[in-house]
């Protein structure tokens, strides 16, 4: 009965419901630029490298013409560019950074039309940027999430559930009457899920148990602990098409107990309220596919030199699709790692190999060695007290661990475990390193409700 239901539904809301919305009521070409990528994944690499290289050369036109701050630069700089030297061309153009964005606001936008709107960064590295964007950037940013939630094997229409943690995500995703009304068009529910206690867990269970969805999507740090809770009071999950996860780096030990919990695969989805939806892995599972559509990305060290493929570095961003405030090689605060290899799915998009997480994510030794923070994840998933943890640099020999713990009784149990542990970290950042641990009620979220799990104090300046 549940999947006959759900089946109507479905078919109403994708052949009636949705076109209708889009077309008369948003006037938006979301489902256009949508059926466009679909066969745009399809095309060689170099016939999407072709039109990349077309929409970088227009962009770059445009805003040297047109927006105060790049009319400057061109000037400083003495910059020329070309169609067919594009790619090397931007090389020219100075790193963006959200400093700058503050210092030069209002010398960075032009209003074409009056579909502009104000939106920010997440804050989850310090003071968020304001950016104005527009109804063409937005329209493309949902046709490539309806692409990618394709992938993960969910129609347009069908049900899926949206665990989130931004305030203004849940607001607009379904808040209110007009809440009500997006989700029964869309199939779309919103759960807040930014603190869940013991009694939010077993809600948002209950939920998925009734909604049945064919994708679960949300942050990456509520699905896990919404898998470490199933697990740990053996209780019974809905198995959906797929679960989906975004906001935080998704670790290896992680991906793993999100796939065994729901018993679906899992997709990693990249992105930023800045430059919209980055790129997601598709189901062959090799990496995370760019869209060459809607951005252009370099992989750059901290000379802001061009890194190897397999080589990590910081992720900058040009975006394609948002003329009114134009963003070229945006530094966006990432670090990640770029492949030089073609997904065996047959599709015609770039690679992404790894997101390894914001660059506050990186800790660095007293002799200026850069660490990945992921490496000391592993260290703490999955001892069988610990429910959350977080590992902050306080200073360079100097570790905080916070941890939250389901029987804070048993910590002094857990002393050689931390020996244990002490020992390995010490071992990577420095035999005099003095390791902390902290007992907490819980770990508080950002501001935008992303859970930061690992992160440095010392290295902010380098985001900029």
């Amino acid at each position: 009965m549940t999947f006959i239901k759900h089946t109507v539904g479905s078919i109403i809301r994708r052949k009636f419901l949705i076109p209708f919305y889009w077309k008369y009521i948003n006037r938006s070409k979301v489902l256009h630029y949508y059926g466009y990528l679909k066969k745009l994944q399809w095309n060689s690499m170099e016939e999407n490298r072709k039109l990349q290289k077309k929409k970088l050369f227009a962009l770059i036109e445009y805003a040297s013409r047109n927006i105060p701050y790049y009319q400057q630069i061109v000037r400083d700089y003495d910059i020329r560019f070309d169609e067919e030297t594009i790619f090397e061309d931007l090389k020219k153009f100075p790193l963006l950074t959200k400093d700058i964005i503050r210092n030069h606001f209002s010398d960075l936008y032009r209003f074409k039309d009056k579909t502009y709107y104000r939106n920010t960064s997440s804050g989850s590295t310090g003071e968020p940027a304001v950016f104005y964007q527009d109804k063409e950037y937005l329209d493309w940013a949902n046709a490539s999430k309806r692409l990618f939630n394709e992938w993960a094997g969910r129609k347009i229409g069908e049900p899926m559930l949206r665990l989130w943690g931004s305030p203004l995500g849940v607001i607009l995703g379904g808040h209110g009457f007009r809440g009500y009304i997006r989700k029964q068009i869309s199939g779309i529910t919103t759960i807040n899920s930014r603190k869940m206690n013991e009694r939010d867990m077993y809600n948002r269970l209950k939920c998925i148990n009734k909604i049945t969805p064919i994708l679960i999507y949300g942050y990456v740090n509520v699905i896990d602990a919404i898998s470490h809770f199933i697990k740990k009071n053996q209780l019974f999950v809905h198995s959906p098409k797929a679960v989906m996860t975004t906001a935080g780096v998704l670790y290896p030990e992680v991906k793993d107990r999100i796939k065994e919990i729901f018993n679906a695969p899992v997709f990693n989805r990249y992105g930023s309220r800045e430059v919209s939806i980055l790129a997601c892995n598709c189901e062959k599972d090799r990496g995370l596919h760019l869209l060459p559509n809607l951005h252009y990305l370099e992989i750059l060290n901290d000379e802001e030199r061009p890194v190897k493929f397999g080589m990590s570095g910081n992720i900058v961003v040009t975006l394609l699709t948002n003329y009114t405030m134009p963003l070229i090689r945006y530094k966006i605060g990432d670090r990640g790692v770029l492949s030089n290899n073609q997904c065996n799915c047959g599709r015609g998009f770039p690679l992404l190999e790894k997101v390894e997480g914001r660059v506050t994510d990186g800790f660095r030794n007293k002799f200026g060695d850069y660490i990945w923070g992921g490496i000391f994840f592993r260290f703490f998933c999955f001892h069988d007290n610990i429910k959350q943890f977080q590992i902050i640099q306080k200073d360079f020999d100097v570790i905080l661990v916070n941890l939250v713990l389901d029987d804070k009784n048993e910590f002094k149990n857990m002393h050689e475990f931390l020996l244990d542990t002490d020992k390995k970290i010490c071992k990577i950042m420095g035999h005099d390193t003095e390791v902390l641990h902290n007992v907490v009620d819980e770990i508080e979220p950002g501001p935008s409700g992303k859970l930061n799990l690992i992160f440095s104090e010392i290295d902010k300046r380098s985001i900029g």
